[in-house]
């Protein structure tokens, strides 16, 4: 297969595309994904197809009939060669579909370029044609504008931006780096680049050096948004063009980096087993996103920590909000992380009001998860970090089994500890059971003490304020006072307050979010809320019983005189220094 691609008018969003096909035989299907890997959500790229016509590359026209939404059949009626043009419409300003306006172009392959069925494992040539004064940024081998691929899945795997982004180079571990920026912000690009290399060396020495000749970082910045998607030698990342300071703001940022880095061991050299091969056509489904989302949030921090970008405190203030937002979240013992898992595809990209009642994210647990896992390893005189090198070198490239991860983990624990593990941490919702004593931590309980509090941090000091009431709904973000969110059985759930009810006022007075957090002191346990809402177009009164404020909110602290093992065990563990030193 070779592709012409051309931007001719890039205020029209539209990519024009010239597929070709030699050797077409007969009648030769092509076809377009309806998912793209590493986001596990039928997005049905053909919806943005038009214009598609074939000829034989002489200017004679040929058949082609539509066989359903993404697949198409050609009468070759004896050609050597198929070409097929169409128009790709690109408007949705992603990592995981496609951009097109006058300041650059983005694309995924998979949402662009159609495939032979059959002939998949062809290389496959892409000829860019972009306006006078953009250039092309792709992990694919060429350039300047003509690349290769080995095959359509090497295609898929490596996007494209095509543009006046600006380059910044750096090597690590002796092999060449580049992030290609597009859009302003507060970025201090050499900073940004030096912090990368450490985290890049830092998972790069985890592994055991890098598996690739180069590697491309796309940076988007953007409106206030995050996002990421991997790739085997490249990732894109979405990131709010303010979110280099201060300092909470880039180190979600960093954190970015690391997460969809890490993905190119954990996901793509080493996949689930029921991805080998991809099945462009349709949704393949997996138990293990548990491991290779929730665990690659785990390295996430930790890459940060070893890398010397978060101390001690701030490290353990991530782990007690990931631990706070597991403990606010009532589906986390309706579904197991393994469940999650295998409904992405229905639950995870397609969240409602009342996900948080009925389900759980194979991220956030899974996070949780792999550092009771990796505590557990550590007790027994192993570590997740043995484990994970463990699993890669037995399946890169064949594809990890449903069960690897357990039986690996059988290797090290034992069999009986292993099934005691997996079945109430994975495949039960019972609560978690993390062995904090080993690295000389304790974890904490208190209720919150503000609307917006995340947890990760003790109580606040000279706070003299009586103790709140608790409502059990959660506010939006945005200018609104929205409910994005009521809690099971909360007394506002048992009330009839909705998702979506815009707060106006209590008890005959204007309501914003600092004045909700006052009168629900005010009011307190016993207490009630008497709430003027809109729903919908009309005016609603809600009164809302008000209850003891439960203490969900956690954080983690070093216990008092850790031992020297307890110390050292920290330090190995996070590779930071003791609290305190």
């Amino acid at each position: 297969m070779r592709y012409r691609l051309s931007l001719p008018e890039p205020h029209s969003h539209l990519f024009h595309v010239e597929a070709i096909l030699e050797r077409p035989g007969a009648t030769p299907e092509l076809a377009l994904p309806v998912w793209t890997p590493g986001s596990y959500l039928v997005r049905e790229f053909a919806r943005h197809l038009e214009g598609v016509e074939a000829d034989d590359g002489q200017g004679r026209r040929l058949t082609i009939e539509r066989l359903d939404k993404q697949r198409f059949r050609v009468d070759a009626g004896g050609a050597e060669r198929v070409v097929v043009r169409y128009r790709v419409y690109a408007n949705e300003l992603t990592v995981r579909t496609c951009h097109l306006d006058g300041t650059h172009g983005y694309l995924n392959g998979a949402a662009v370029f159609l495939y032979a069925p059959g002939r998949e494992r062809e290389p496959h040539v892409l000829e860019i044609s972009p306006p006078e004064g953009w250039s092309v940024a792709t992990a694919l081998p060429g350039g300047p504008t003509t690349f290769t691929a080995r095959d359509y899945d090497e295609l898929a795997d490596s996007p494209v931006e095509i543009g006046r982004h600006r380059v910044v180079p750096f090597t690590a571990l002796g092999k060449p780096h580049e992030i290609a920026i597009w859009g302003r912000g507060n970025v201090e690009e050499a900073k940004l680049a030096e912090d990368t290399r450490r985290i890049v060396e830092t998972l790069g020495g985890l592994m055991g050096g890098l598996p690739y000749e180069r590697y491309l970082f796309i940076l988007h910045l953007t409106e206030k948004r995050r996002g990421g998607l991997e790739h085997a030698s490249s990732t894109t990342l979405n990131v709010g063009r303010m979110q280099f300071f201060p300092r909470d703001a880039y180190e979600e940022t960093l954190g970015l980096f690391a997460h969809e880095f890490f993905h190119l061991w954990n996901v793509k050299r080493m996949r689930p087993a029921a991805l080998v091969p991809f099945d462009y056509g349709r949704e393949q489904y997996t138990r293990l996103l548990w491991w290779f989302e929730g665990a690659t949030s785990y390295y996430e921090g930790l890459a940060l920590a070893r890398a010397g970008l978060l101390d001690a405190g701030r490290y353990l203030r991530n782990l007690g909000r990931a631990l706070t937002q597991l403990e606010r979240t009532p589906g986390a013992r309706k579904m197991s992380v393994q469940e999650a898992s295998f409904l992405a595809w229905v639950k995870h990209y397609r969240p409602d009001e009342n996900s948080g009642n009925s389900a759980i994210s194979y991220y956030l647990k899974g996070e949780l998860v792999a550092l009771a896992l990796d505590l557990a390893l550590r007790r027994a005189g192993s570590s997740l970090d043995a484990l994970l090198r463990a699993l890669y070198a037995r399946h890169e490239g064949r594809g990890l089994p449903e069960d690897g991860v357990e039986q690996a983990a059988a290797e090290l624990l034992g069999a009986d500890a292993a099934r005691r593990f997996f079945d109430r941490q994975v495949r039960g919702t019972e609560p978690l059971d993390l062995d904090l004593e080993l690295v000389g931590l304790r974890l904490r309980r208190r209720a919150a003490q503000g609307l917006d509090d995340k947890g990760g941090t003790p109580p606040k000091n000279g706070d003299e304020r009586p103790a709140p009431g608790w409502a059990g709904f959660e506010l939006a973000q945005g200018p609104k006072l929205a409910v994005a969110s009521v809690q099971e059985g909360s007394p506002a759930h048992r009330a009839g307050l909705y998702a979506e009810d815009e707060l106006v006022a209590e008890g005959g007075f204007r309501l914003d979010r600092a004045a909700l957090w006052d009168r629900l002191g005010e009011r307190g346990p016993g207490g009630s809320l008497r709430l003027t809402v809109f729903r919908r177009d009309e005016f609603v009164e809600v009164t809302v019983p008000l209850a003891p404020w439960p203490e969900d909110t956690v954080w983690l602290e070093p216990v008092e005189g850790a031992s020297e093992a307890q110390r050292t065990a920290f330090e190995e563990w996070s590779g930071t220094r003791w609290p305190g030193k």
